[in-house]
C-alpha cells in the first residue's frame, strides 16, 4: 500500500519575549499608512508610506488542510484512473488520519508493479502542484521530521516590489550615507513594533494564521514567521548582494544576515559563513545582533534549519 503523509509544520507559539516594543500610532487610509513608534534606543520614530497595486493573491493565505490536498490530488488522478481496465487492476483509496494511501489488486503482478510506480509518481506530482499553487513547501525541521510550511522564500520574493514606498521613505528618514547596519536596525525596530499575535485560527490549527508581507502591513499585526518574512523581503530588496536567511528553531523563526559581526553579536554559521542574527518578532526590541535567550540556546545547540532568500530582487531606486 502506497502512502502520502500530509502534515503541517507548526511554528505555533513563537518564543515568549518581554514586552518592550511600543507602537504609538497607526493610521491607514486608502492604501496610505502613518506610524509613530519607539525604537530600541527609546527614540520616537515616524514614517508614512503607501502600499498600492498589489495582486489579490498576496492579500490572503489559506490554511493548509490535509483533506483539501487529498481531494485535489484525487480529482487530478481521475483521468488516469478512468484509463485503467478494471479487469486488469482494481484501485482503492484511503484518506484517513491525514494520509492519502492507495492499494492495487490484480493477477498480473508485473502490470500491478508498473501501475503502482506510475500512480505514485503522478500522486507526488499533483501533490507538489497543490503545494506550489497554495504557497506551501515541504521542509525538514531541526529534529529531522518532514512537514509542510508556508513558502516564505517565494512570498518574500513576490512581495518585494510592492514594498518600495516603505523602503524609500524609510531611507529618507535616515542620513544619506546611512550604513547597512543602521538601515537594518531602523527597519528591524519598525517590524518589531507591529503588534504581535500568534494568529491562530478558530480551530487552533496553524496556516491561516500566517500572514503574507502585504497582510502584515495592511492588518498591522503578525507572528514570528510572518514578520520575519516581511523583513527578509525588505532587506533582500534593499541590498541585492546581501545573503539573507530565515532561521527556524523549534516553534520560532528569526532572521540572519551575511554581514561582518560586531563584538557581542549573536551569529549562526550557514554553509561555512558567519551570519548575524536578528529578532523581528517583537514585542522585545532587540537591536541587530541581539536575540532572545531561547533563540540563542537553540542555535548554539545546533537545533535549527534555514531557508536562504535565493532570488534576485526587483531593481529598487531611491527617490528623495
Amino acid at each position: 500500500m502506497k502512502r502520502l503523509l500530509l502534515c503541517f509544520i507548526m511554528i505555533s507559539g513563537c518564543l515568549s519575549l518581554s514586552a518592550q516594543a511600543e507602537q504609538l500610532r497607526f493610521e491607514r487610509n486608502a492604501g496610505h499608512y502613518n506610524y509613530l513608534w519607539k525604537d530600541y534606543q527609546n527614540n520616537t520614530q515616524t514614517l508614512s508610506f503607501s502600499l498600492l497595486n498589489y495582486p489579490h493573491k498576496l492579500t490572503k493565505f489559506t490554511q493548509y488542510r490535509p483533506e483539501q490536498a487529498q481531494q485535489y490530488v484525487l480529482s487530478k488522478l481521475k483521468p488516469s484512473l478512468r484509463k485503467i481496465d478494471p479487469k486488469q487492476a482494481k484501485v482503492s483509496f484511503n484518506t484517513q488520519h491525514g494520509q492519502l494511501s492507495y492499494q492495487l489488486q490484480g493477477n498480473d503482478q508485473e502490470f500491478i508493479q508498473e501501475l503502482s510506480e506510475k500512480l505514485g509518481k503522478e500522486v507526488q506530482q499533483h501533490y507538489q502542484d497543490y503545494l506550489t499553487k497554495h504557497y506551501f513547501v515541504e521542509k525538514q525541521t531541526a529534529d529531522g521530521a518532514m512537514g509542510i510550511m508556508p513558502d516564505h522564500n517565494r512570498l518574500a520574493q513576490e512581495s518585494a516590489e510592492y514594498l518600495f514606498s516603505w523602503l524609500n521613505n524609510s531611507l529618507n528618514q535616515l542620513e544619506d550615507q546611512a550604513k547597512q547596519r543602521e538601515v537594518s536596525n531602523y527597519l528591524l525596530s519598525f517590524v518589531q513594533s507591529i503588534p504581535y499575535s500568534e494568529l491562530r485560527s478558530k480551530d487552533r490549527l496553524r496556516g491561516a494564521g500566517f500572514l503574507t508581507p502585504i497582510q502584515v502591513i495592511r492588518n498591522n499585526v503578525g507572528d514570528c514567521d510572518s514578520k520575519t518574512t516581511l523583513l527578509a523581503s525588505a532587506l533582500k530588496t534593499l541590498y541585492p548582494r546581501l545573503d539573507v536567511a530565515i532561521i527556524y528553531v523549534p516553534n520560532h523563526a528569526l532572521l540572519a544576515l551575511d554581514m561582518a559581526p560586531q563584538a557581542g553579536d549573536e551569529t549562526v554559521r550557514i554553509e561555512g559563513k558567519q551570519y548575524v542574527l536578528l529578532e523581528p518578532t517583537g514585542p522585545a526590541l532587540f537591536e541587530l545582533g541581539k536575540v532572545a535567550k531561547e533563540s540563542a540556546q537553540y542555535i548554539h545547540s545546533g537545533l535549527y534549519t534555514y531557508q536562504q532568500m535565493d532570488w534576485v530582487p526587483p531593481e529598487f531606486k531611491r527617490e528623495k
